[in-house]
């Protein structure tokens, strides 16, 4: 075996490693808040649907961005869809854990109310933002080492982007809704 197809496997093991001790974080500080998650119907409603809205979004951006082919009018036409289809999702989320939350006898306040969609949206845009930023910087990291990005970039920026979700969500339960 050559050394770079060495250093490819070992840089390939210890991303993954890495990726899967991030993931991990973001559980533990979950755990750490999960007496405080519980009576937070529509935050827990909210999590899975925000986790995997920010997730899809951070593998298309990395699959565009992985593209050598990929011109400035292709990136620019991504970041016209993601900026439509974001809200889609965004006001998706909202009406159904709202919903699912008042089927549920939820007691709702206008304050909670405008908090949780400025949560829902807020986090959802800064997360999708953060992963344009991310992907394009590790993009040029790995091109610069001679990797290719379409073998890392996906995975690690999905695992980046649910650690920022992870960490948001535990966040908003310590210091918007409790």
């Amino acid at each position: 075996m050559s050394l770079r197809f060495m250093r490819t496997i070992i840089f390939i093991g210890l991303s993954a490693g890495l990726a899967s001790c991030i993931s991990l974080i973001g559980g533990i500080g979950l755990e750490i808040v999960a007496d405080r998650l519980l009576p937070l119907v529509p935050l827990i409603v909210a999590m899975p649907a925000l986790n995997t809205t920010a997730g899809d979004y951070a593998a298309i951006i990395a699959a565009h961005a992985g593209d050598p082919s990929n011109s400035k009018k292709s990136k620019a036409m991504l970041i016209r869809a993601v900026s439509k289809a974001i809200w889609v999702n965004i006001i998706g989320v909202v009406v159904l854990s709202i919903a699912i939350a008042y089927q549920r006898g939820f007691l709702f306040s206008d304050v909670f109310i405008l908090k949780f969609i400025l949560f829902v949206a807020l986090s959802t845009l800064g997360v999708v933002a953060a992963m344009f930023a991310i992907t394009l910087a590790l993009d040029k990291v790995l091109v610069k080492q001679k990797l290719n990005p379409d073998d890392l970039l996906i995975p690690v920026v999905t695992t980046i982007t649910d650690l920022l979700m992870l960490g948001l969500i535990a966040l908003s339960a310590v210091f918007l809704f409790i």
